[in-house]
């Protein structure tokens, strides 16, 4: 039962063309007279006053509708109030509007084996496992795939550096990967022979050769439990590991497709595709699809992913996560899926790029040394912070989910663990003061019964609140972005505080009263307990 979506189609009898925004200054606002007016030459205040008496004779029983310059205001009626949080309170589910089931493939929590994990791996699990859950409260079918950099270039960078040093591959632990790996990467830039002998490593490999193959199958299974940790601390899950080298039988395929479609020219010994077009208004390089020297690159593995993925999950929809630097990247292998074919022109290819997380002096984040700042140990760092490991994670997850996307924000782990402001720990803090009402109250029963009569400015603030938390639902399922929904579930932590201060919930002597009031506290923190798991973020029980 969708509030917004019960308004509008109401209002769409009156005027086929309306629709309804969330509002500061009202439940629901409409701006539909200022479209009408342009286009009839008529004073827009006269077309929504109209609107309004219209909408208030036919249907005030759901919202009173006022026309304010042109715009008109809605605010929701009481028994409507009543049936949403009741809606809530026993169903444990916001009122989403319906959609169609759709089948989504996310592509988050990317990570190169045989590479330590690092702050610039934050956010795509963060920002994924949210997106994820959003598509999944609206009925959506999900596969969640993290998908490993385990077939390029750097593994034979550092399985050449391993056979060089004369190390046992299985004596290798992951802090001596992350010395090699740095050096390696670095050294290749400089000695030549080593990073000719890397590279035809790397293509031995490809090709499943010994002893390179054996070598980093030991490697890839010590990145990858790493990593499953890592993402477990983080509240993430997958349905697939897999990686470059998962779609290796398809690249042949991929590469006889693009053949046959005469999509594929030879540029310099290497294979390309054309992907510009007319309407470009920047260049768009060549996507190389095949090296010299026959090996394969990231840009193929991706394409027979692409290839790969919709073959066995026929989704409707792709959506990838990674850095904004990768767009590019991203525009070229979607091209080449559409001129190649791989994909039905009705399903949906999404790269979402997200912006970096810098220090306090606006610069991406480093340790005091320059260097890159482990996942491990800002969790780590997380965990001394606090007693509660999940209040640390929820203060980190907060922070990082309150922002756009696709900006950049400053990380300042002190103030993400305030208990006060848009913060982890003051959401968290707001469940754990309403666990305290409950335990002193002993049991009740929840009922809005008496909702009408009792009706105050702090309580029906709390219910818009959750009628709005539904609504940022839909914003972030159209924007691709969690900013609406963290905002949402600040402004109702924030609706209770008022509420709590003004009510002294415990000493109320009105047994009709007091029972009201514990039952906005438990939708206060039925809705903030669904928000906080779409955002992957656990609560506690006590602080």
């Amino acid at each position: 039962m969708n509030i917004k979506q019960i308004l509008e189609q109401r209002l769409q009898q009156i005027e086929p063309t309306a629709a309804l925004s969330v509002s500061e200054k009202a439940d629901f606002q409409c701006n539909t007279a200022f479209a009408i007016a342009k286009q009839a030459h008529q004073n827009p205040v006269v077309i929504a006053n109209r609107i309004a008496e219209q909408w208030n004779q036919a249907a005030g029983d759901l919202a009173i509708a006022t026309a304010v310059n042109g715009f008109i205001n809605f605010m929701v009626t009481e028994p409507q109030l009543q049936a949403v949080a009741e809606f809530v309170t026993t169903k444990r589910q916001l009122p989403l509007a319906t959609q169609k089931p759709r089948t989504v493939f996310f592509d988050y929590g990317g990570a190169n084996v045989a590479k330590e994990l690092h702050i610039g791996h934050l956010r795509s699990p963060i920002i994924g496992e949210a997106l994820k859950r959003v598509f999944q409260a609206f009925g959506h079918h999900t596969i969640a795939g993290a998908y490993l950099g385990d077939w390029g270039l750097q593994m034979g960078l550092v399985i050449a550096s391993i056979i060089e040093q004369g190390l046992d591959v299985n004596q290798v632990t992951l802090p001596m990967l992350g010395e090699i790996y740095p050096a390696a990467s670095k050294r290749k830039n400089t000695d030549q022979e080593f990073y000719e002998r890397a590279a035809t490593i790397t293509a031995k490999l490809q090709n499943m050769e010994e002893p390179y193959y054996g070598m980093w199958q030991v490697l890839r299974t010590l990145s990858v439990n790493q990593i499953q940790k890592n993402y477990h601390k983080l509240n993430c899950t997958f349905d697939l590991y897999d990686g470059e080298s998962s779609y290796q039988p398809n690249v042949k395929t991929v590469l006889n497709i693009l053949q046959d479609k005469n999509l594929v020219e030879k540029s310099q010994g290497a294979l390309i595709v054309n992907v510009a077009q007319p309407t470009d208004q920047k260049p768009m390089p060549p996507v190389i699809v095949q090296k010299q020297n026959g090996g394969d690159l990231y840009a193929t593995s991706d394409i027979a992913a692409i290839y790969t993925r919709y073959q066995q999950y026929h989704p409707d929809q792709f959506v990838y996560f990674t850095d904004a630097r990768q767009k590019l990247h991203f525009e070229q292998i979607f091209r080449v899926a559409r001129l190649a074919e791989l994909v039905p022109t009705t399903t949906t290819l999404t790269h979402i790029g997200y912006g970096t997380i810098n220090g306090k002096d606006g610069k991406p984040f480093k340790t005091r040394d320059g260097g890159t700042i482990k996942l491990e140990d800002i969790l780590d760092t997380v965990a001394g912070a606090t007693t509660e490991f999940a209040v640390g994670l929820a203060a980190v997850k907060f922070a990082d989910l309150i922002n756009q996307v696709h900006k950049d924000y400053i990380f300042d782990l002190q103030k993400c663990m305030s208990f006060e402001g848009k913060t982890g720990p003051y959401i968290l803090y707001t469940i754990v003061r309403i666990n305290a009402i409950f335990s002193k109250a002993g049991t009740f029963q929840c009922n809005f019964a008496n909702l009408a009569p009792h009706m105050t400015d702090s309580i029906r603030k709390i219910i818009i609140s959750v009628v709005k938390l539904a609504e940022a639902y839909h914003v972030a399922l159209s924007t691709l972005s969690l900013n609406a929904i963290a905002d949402a579930i600040y402004n109702l932590a924030n609706a209770f505080t008022t509420f709590y201060t003004e009510q002294n919930i415990l000493r109320e002597t009105d047994t009709t009263k007091k029972e009201l009031y514990l039952s906005v506290a438990q939708l206060t923190k039925t809705a903030l307990e669904i928000g906080l798991h779409t955002l992957a973020i656990d609560t506690v029980e006590k602080m």
